[in-house]
């Protein structure tokens, strides 16, 4: 198992390559007119952003950690194969937001070790907000720590929800109505790693969403842990396929499964 020391050390490294491609992204928010755009599937886009930011991300994980496995939105694996230690990373959470020119996108960099979420970076260049923590390592946001929320009724409640085409609209709409007849406020932002971030940092009660690819959630996964929160089991087999993602402060995890009518236990 990795040590604090070791974990620490890929903390910085990851908020450094989380900056250095948020930098570049930001060149590129400034100027839309010149972005090469591809659509990959039903309002799905990558663009010459995304690309540039995951290669600079990539380059600097594997410079300083050659003995660890990677896996980007858009590059697929890289790096050591079999290895315990895996990056999870997404250039550009929130790609749709980028391209209209509106906030809510982000870089996430996560890690996982043997399959579970241990160390999360979440960077929004547009606030210069840098989110981080794992597994010993309090959550912090630009240096400063910060926790889950402490609301314990729904009806008081923020739930940020995510929905994506691979999932039918009348599940989403059959759980969203579960949700909100709680008398709970909904936020969807369009970026999931960036609500993921916002619930560890206090500012939403939880998150659900039916499905999330690692390089989206993993990095939140781990700080919401870090900073006192929970989530129901995310991986049921290969990493690579995702799962499902319902994450809050603790405190209301137990009655959210009860409304969602969530079975914790299934893929």
């Amino acid at each position: 198992m990795l040590d604090i020391a070791g974990l620490q050390a890929r903390m910085v490294v990851a908020m450094a390559a989380a900056r250095a491609g948020g930098q570049l992204l930001l060149d590129h928010y400034a100027r839309p007119d010149l972005l090469v755009i591809d659509q990959k599937g039903r309002n799905d886009f990558v663009s010459q952003a995304d690309r540039e930011s995951e290669v600079v991300i990539f380059a600097m994980l594997e410079q300083a950690f050659p003995a660890d496995a990677l896996l980007g939105e858009e590059s697929g694996q890289a790096g050591a194969v079999g290895a315990d230690l895996v990056w999870c990373i997404d250039p550009l959470d929130g790609t749709s937001n980028f391209l209209h020119g509106a906030h809510n996108w982000c870089v996430s960099i996560g890690l996982v070790e043997l399959g579970i979420p241990v160390l999360g970076v979440i960077y929004d260049p547009l606030r210069d907000e840098m989110f981080a923590g794992g597994r010993g390592i309090p959550m912090q946001l630009n240096g400063v720590a910060v926790r889950v929320s402490a609301e314990t009724e729904l009806d008081r409640a923020v739930i940020s929800l995510g929905h994506n085409a691979r999932v039918p609209l009348e599940l989403f709409g059959t759980q969203t109505l579960r949700v909100l007849a709680t008398g709970a406020a909904f936020r969807q932002l369009g970026a999931g790693a960036l609500m993921l971030a916002y619930v560890a940092a206090g500012r939403f009660e939880a998150y659900y969403e039916w499905h999330m690819w690692p390089w989206d959630a993993v990095a939140g996964l781990a700080m919401i842990e870090a900073a006192g929160g929970q989530y129901a089991p995310y991986l049921h087999g290969d990493l690579a396929k995702g799962g499902r993602v319902l994450a809050s402060n603790g405190l209301l995890q137990s009655v959210l499964v009860a409304t969602i009518q969530l079975d914790i236990g299934a893929a």
